[in-house]
């Protein structure tokens, strides 16, 4: 029998959200299978795609960020967030890491959509309507 767990939440989009929200979704991954250091590695993917929308999406104003957990025992979980803002595809936005370049001669900037890239199984952005939507999603480990 496969359990679903779907949980929504809101937040402003701003800096003083930005722990919050991590800790909204920590508390759901505690519930599963991951290890904390695979937590942290979710968390660490979260927080590039969360200051994303809170750097770019309203460009000064308030807005909102939607933010949904989606888990399927023994599959996957699926982290979503939507914002209302300017349309932004981070994914699109920052260069490929050559591995070849010396850390020293990198451009600042651009890791932290590696790291997400790396960290989850998938990402996606899309914008329908009025919305952005980031989807990253990691499969559960087997049992």
């Amino acid at each position: 029998m496969v359990t679903l767990m779907d949980k929504k939440a809101s937040f402003t989009a701003e800096l003083a959200s930005l722990h919050p929200i991590l800790n909204w979704v920590g508390s759901h991954l505690e519930k599963t299978s991951f290890s904390d250091v695979e937590v942290r590695r979710i968390e660490l993917a979260l927080e590039e795609g969360i200051v994303n929308i809170i750097s770019y999406a309203y460009q000064g104003t308030v807005g909102m960020i939607d933010v949904s957990f989606h888990s399927e025992e023994g599959k996957y979980v699926e982290l979503t967030f939507e914002d209302s803002g300017e349309p932004f595809n981070p994914l699109t936005h920052k260069k490929e890491r050559d591995p070849f370049v010396p850390i020293e001669e990198m451009e600042i900037g651009g890791l932290g959509i590696h790291f997400m890239k790396e960290l989850m199984d998938k990402v996606e952005y899309k914008r329908e309507g009025d919305k952005n939507t980031l989807r990253l999603q990691k499969k559960l480990p087997k049992d």
